[in-house]
């Protein structure tokens, strides 16, 4: 019988402010651990930063590539994608990227996980 193998994660959580009481990153961080503890996902790293999200080239955002182009993790899991990035095209930049390395975003809006990209095909990709 072949082994289920286990989705490797980055969190992310970002805010602007600490006027947010909603989406401080303590929240964020709080309710995405607990989302991956329910998946049964290993969580990797986990990237809180404090930035506006109308700028792409942040550290987080850094590096999550860092963690995709090396394929330590399959997913970034964020509490929306405002969290990840506010900017329409950055966003699709950055879909684009993780797609071309097997990371899929996946996302807790409206309580269900918003998938860009079946990481479990991953494996089927690897060298």
């Amino acid at each position: 019988m072949e082994e289920t193998k286990k989705m490797k994660v980055a969190i992310y959580c970002r805010t602007a402010t600490d006027n947010d009481k909603n989406q401080n990153l303590e929240s964020q961080k709080e309710k995405l651990l607990h989302y991956a503890k329910q998946q049964g996902y290993t969580v990797v790293k986990t990237i809180a930063e404090k930035a506006s999200g109308s700028n792409i080239d942040r550290s987080g955002i850094r590096t999550i590539y860092g963690l995709a182009e090396k394929h330590d993790i399959d997913a970034v899991l964020a509490v929306d994608y405002a969290r990840l990035g506010r900017n329409s095209l950055d966003m699709i930049n950055l879909e684009k990227t993780l797609k071309k390395w097997h990371v899929q975003l996946e996302t807790l809006q409206s309580n269900q996980p918003s998938h860009f990209w079946d990481a479990k095909q991953r494996n089927n990709h690897r060298c």
